[in-house]
C-alpha cells in the first residue's frame, strides 16, 4: 500500500475573507441598531429588576370611575441650581402640592418645564427609585428630558390605593426636592 501524504484544502483563504466579512457586516448593522435605539433600551427598567430590589406589588389594575381630574403642573428651580421644586419655591404657597385621587380615577397631568435646566415626569412609588414609573405615567425621560420652555400631558389610570409620589425622573432632581405627594384613596 502506498499512500501520499498530501494536503486537503476544507476552504480557501478567499472563501474565509468572505465569511469574515459577513459575519463583520452582521456587527455592524446590529450595532446601528442597537445604539440609534440607545433611548428605547434606556429608557426603562426590566420589571425584574425592580423585583429584585424589593418593589412593592401595586396589586391589580383598577376599575375606570369615570371620574376624570385635570392638574397643572410647572417645574422650577432656584437661581442658584439647589432646589428643585414644582410649582413654587420652599416656603411659597403652591409648593409641592398635593393630589388625591381614587382609585379608578382618570388622571391627566400637563407640565411645563419653567426652570433653565432639563426635566421629565413620572409617578413613582419610591422617590428614590425613580426608574420605576408606574401606570404609564411618564412625560419625557431622563435620557430624553424636556427642555426649557417645553411641555408635555400624560393621562392614566389611578391603580392600587397607597401614597406614592410625582416627581422629575432626571436623576438627582427628586432628591433637590423636585417630588410631591400623589395619594390613591
Amino acid at each position: 500500500m502506498n499512500q501520499d501524504n498530501q494536503t486537503i484544502y476544507r476552504t480557501t483563504s478567499a472563501r474565509t475573507g468572505k465569511m469574515l466579512a459577513i459575519v463583520l457586516g452582521i456587527c455592524i448593522v446590529g450595532g446601528v441598531i442597537f445604539f440609534s435605539m440607545w433611548d428605547y433600551w434606556t429608557s426603562y427598567q426590566a420589571p425584574v429588576v425592580a423585583q429584585m430590589a424589593g418593589a412593592k406589588n401595586t396589586g391589580p389594575a383598577a376599575v375606570a370611575t369615570g371620574k376624570t381630574i385635570s392638574e397643572d403642573l410647572k417645574f422650577i428651580e432656584s437661581s442658584d441650581f439647589k432646589t428643585f421644586a414644582f410649582n413654587a419655591l420652599p416656603g411659597e404657597e403652591g409648593h409641592n402640592p398635593e393630589f388625591k385621587v381614587k382609585s379608578g380615577d382618570e388622571i391627566t397631568f400637563s407640565v411645563k418645564n419653567n426652570g433653565k435646566s432639563f426635566h421629565a415626569f413620572g409617578i413613582v412609588s419610591d422617590p428614590e427609585n425613580v426608574n420605576n414609573v408606574l401606570w404609564n405615567s411618564a412625560i419625557a425621560a431622563a435620557s430624553n428630558p424636556l427642555k426649557p420652555g417645553q411641555d408635555g400631558s400624560v393621562t392614566f389610570v389611578a391603580g392600587a390605593p397607597g401614597t406614592y409620589y410625582y416627581v422629575c425622573t432626571v436623576p438627582g432632581h427628586a432628591l433637590q426636592g423636585m417630588k410631591g405627594s400623589f395619594i390613591v384613596e
